[in-house]
């Protein structure tokens, strides 16, 4: 599992922000709760890998800390399922810069 935020403001940057550490979904592993800043844009992306090595996973945009953009990644195609589609192009950034694999995208 591969968990990674970024912050979008031109340039497009990791962030690792601080959180309280609360009990996790799995035995295995951490979690914790964040606090995001209320300004400014942020693509979440959450990737998973199963057991037959199949990634499957959810990218979210979230502006002034509501989320505005949920896609899901699955078989190497990303589909939109509730948001603004004219906020994909923060994602492309973002797949492009992180070399995520995409066949093809649907934004309908």
């Amino acid at each position: 599992m591969r968990t990674v935020l970024f912050k979008v403001d031109g340039v497009i940057e990791e962030v690792t922000p601080k959180g309280i550490e609360v009990t996790p979904t799995y035995k295995v592993g951490k979690a914790f709760m964040v606090d995001l800043p209320s300004k400014g844009i942020f693509v979440y992306v959450t990737l998973i890998r199963n057991i037959y090595s199949r990634v499957r996973g959810k990218i979210l945009v979230i502006k002034d800390g509501n989320p505005v953009l949920v896609l899901n990644y699955r078989k190497l195609k990303i589909k939109r399922v509730n948001g603004d589609p004219s906020l994909y192009e923060y994602v492309k950034k973002v797949i492009e810069q992180t070399k995520i694999p995409v066949k093809r995208v649907n934004l309908k």
